[in-house]
């Protein structure tokens, strides 16, 4: 069982300055609106995990001073899920509020986990009793993408899972040798994973189309971050630094040219991270709105284009960036 915790239910919230437009910024579209957070917990903080394909989504982290709770925004409300486990993370939420993650046992084992306000909190099965793992990534149809994990021997058995939404209390696995990881899911059930261990993975990417059961390795050293529109965003280690791709699945690829660090694509092949601009696949930009002198950290881009991320650290969503 998960370990119990307060601060459930009903909170009152710590505004972030209103979302007026900052001085110094002229930007007609991506315009920005700063994210309340629960009373008490520090803003600065916050950390914003991922978001639905819709923008209505987004959940993350606030920190107080006696610890870290996850939260979720709906429409740029905020609100505390009920969430009996005193440690553990959200990273993904769809378009129906349905957020995954994992919690912590009193033994501090990780245990798969989903969320939402009509269910509440599911635990996610596993391939045998006394194994661990964690949910990553979930789609709009609610196929759900994680690892798991035999405990005793963490490196040697992690094995990148799907709960598909179509068979519930069934998990799939990866068709592949050796251990994996899986990171990301497509709206089409596309799987992201990495060959290794969540701390060391030499293999590089792999790309698993379950429709088709196939497996593809998008290249040795590749980290794979996110899959959308079946554009994969990845980052090769080069002579020169780090290099940002975006990868379609026909094999045609482009740079990231515009961002510091790319961290979140749509299916539309948009990017976004850290930067000051939404880049297209075309090449071409979106200013995003932004104090003057700053820059934004992006975590989540919508199909709709609604962004969510940190701008001058601080919690907030920007809107109409297509």
């Amino acid at each position: 069982m998960l370990v119990a915790a307060g601060m459930l239910g009903t909170v009152a919230l710590t505004a972030a300055p209103a979302g007026a437009a900052p001085a110094g910024t002229t930007a007609a579209k991506c315009r920005i609106a700063y994210l309340p957070v629960p009373d008490g917990a520090d803003v600065h903080s916050t950390v914003i995990a991922g978001g639905d394909v819709t923008g209505r989504y987004a959940v993350g982290s606030v920190t107080y001073g006696f610890g870290t709770e996850q939260v979720i925004w709906k429409d740029g409300a905020v609100s505390v899920p009920s969430l009996p486990f005193g440690e553990g993370k959200l990273d993904d939420v769809n378009s129906s509020g349905v957020a995954v993650g994992y919690g912590l046992t009193m033994n501090y084992d990780s245990v798969p986990v989903a969320w939402s306000e009509a269910t509440g909190l599911q635990e996610l099965t596993v391939p045998e009793e006394g194994w661990s793992g964690r949910a990553f990534a979930i789609n709009s149809r609610g196929d759900i993408a994680g690892t798991v994990y035999d405990k005793s021997d963490y490196d040697g058995t992690q094995v990148a899972v799907v709960w598909p939404a179509g068979a519930p209390g069934t998990i799939e696995v990866l068709p592949a040798e050796g251990p994996h990881y899986a990171v990301d899911i497509d709206e089409d059930g596309t799987v992201l994973a990495h060959a290794g261990s969540f701390v060391w993975s030499p293999g590089g990417s792999t790309v698993w189309d379950r429709a088709g059961d196939d497996v593809r390795q998008l290249g040795e050293r590749s980290f794979g971050s996110t899959i959308s529109g079946g554009y994969v965003l990845h980052s090769k280690d080069t002579a020169d630094g780090t290099r940002y791709v975006v990868l379609d699945l026909d094999g045609r690829s482009r740079d990231v040219r515009h961002l510091d660090i790319a961290a979140t694509i749509n299916r539309h092949g948009d990017v976004a991270g850290q930067g000051t601009v939404i880049e297209r696949r075309n090449g071409s930009t979106i200013p995003l709105q932004l104090p003057a002198g700053t820059v934004a950290w992006v975590t989540a881009l919508s199909d709709t284009g609604t962004a969510y991320g940190t701008a001058a650290g601080l919690p907030a969503m920007w809107k109409n960036c297509r």
